[in-house]
């Protein structure tokens, strides 16, 4: 081999192996620098564990613990340790599945729902009412109410108690009692919403389907029930009906050629009995514990000298105002 070729060879191997070396220090260059990419320090933050819409009330349910690239961590985003702050509000907009938590988007809920109000086994129930039966619009929720119905039977009229002592939940969209004496909107409603138990509440339906139901305001403090009810026309009622025109009997006809026929009885006026002018048309129901509401029972019970007997108490439900 001549000098001239171990020349080449050697200027060969030198970029080679130069090569090689440039090559192994880009790719640790390269290593390096992804590697110190992939350090990308993160904070803990609160996101959303699956699509909230707008409104929801927050849960831990709700929302999981994410590590978040601290460079994408959102203005106002919620520590881990703040979620109590938030919890049991509502978010104010929708949020997709994985959307950090802000809070800007959480806000108090103002108003409870009306149903944390039905106490449980209880149901609301909503009737309209007019004028009349609103008792002049002067209801308010807290008051204590019976409820007659009136309707048409074997073509007689009947009145009789539906339901006694039935708790008023709201007036209208009104679930508290006004602060405000003079502020007369409060008056103006159109439904009542009363607190009943579900076959309560099914009679009610019936019965203002099939007749007309009557609110009589009561004292919040009267125990007592009835049972009386009054059928017939108002005529009968005030004991003012004119009586019938009297019946003539007929002679009875005897033939002498035929057996004696009896002719049959015929109506005469029925003797009018003397009735007391309070109890025209009154008449008692079967005593029916469905008839009293369970408010009724949380009242205190009165002696004959109308003072509270020693030893009663009003329930925890009794003294609850309607927040």
């Amino acid at each position: 081999m001549n000098k001239k070729a171990t020349i080449v060879i050697s200027i060969a191997l030198s970029a080679g192996l130069i090569a090689a070396w440039s090559a192994q220090q880009y790719i640790s260059e390269k290593v390096a620098m992804l590697e110190q990419q992939a350090k990308v320090e993160t904070v803990p933050r609160v996101v959303a564990a699956y699509d909230l819409p707008e409104g929801t009330k927050i849960a831990a349910v709700h929302v999981a613990v994410r590590e978040v690239p601290k460079e994408w961590v959102s203005s106002g985003s919620i520590l881990p340790d703040e979620f109590i702050q938030i919890e049991g509000q509502m978010v104010t907009v929708s949020l997709k599945k994985g959307d950090q938590l802000l809070w800007a988007n959480t806000a108090q809920l103002k108003n409870k729902p009306f149903s944390d109000k039905i106490n449980p086994g209880r149901r609301a129930v909503t009737i309209p009412v007019d004028t009349i039966n609103s008792v002049s619009g002067m209801l308010v929720p807290g008051d204590l109410i019976d409820l007659y119905v009136s309707f048409e039977y074997r073509r007689k009229q009947i009145t009789a108690p539906l339901l006694q002592g039935v708790l008023v939940m709201a007036t209208g969209q009104q679930s508290r009692p006004s602060q405000d004496s003079k502020d007369s909107s409060s008056s103006r409603y159109s439904t009542v919403t009363l607190d009943t138990a579900p076959e309560e509440a099914a009679k009610l339906v019936a019965a203002r389907q099939a007749g007309t139901i009557t609110a009589l305001l009561r004292n919040p403090g009267d125990d007592k029930v009835t049972h009386k009810g009054v059928r017939g026309d108002l005529a009968n009622m005030l004991g003012i009906a004119t009586p019938p025109p009297p019946i003539k009997r007929k002679p009875q006809v005897i033939y002498g050629d035929q057996n004696n026929k009896k002719l049959p009885n015929l109506a005469v006026n029925q003797t009018t009995e003397q009735v007391k002018k309070d109890e025209r048309g009154v008449f008692e129901l079967p005593e029916q514990e469905d008839l009293v509401s369970a408010w009724i029972n949380t009242l205190p019970s009165v002696d004959i000298n109308d003072e509270p007997s020693l030893g009663t108490h009003f329930s925890d439900e009794a003294i609850l105002l309607i927040e």
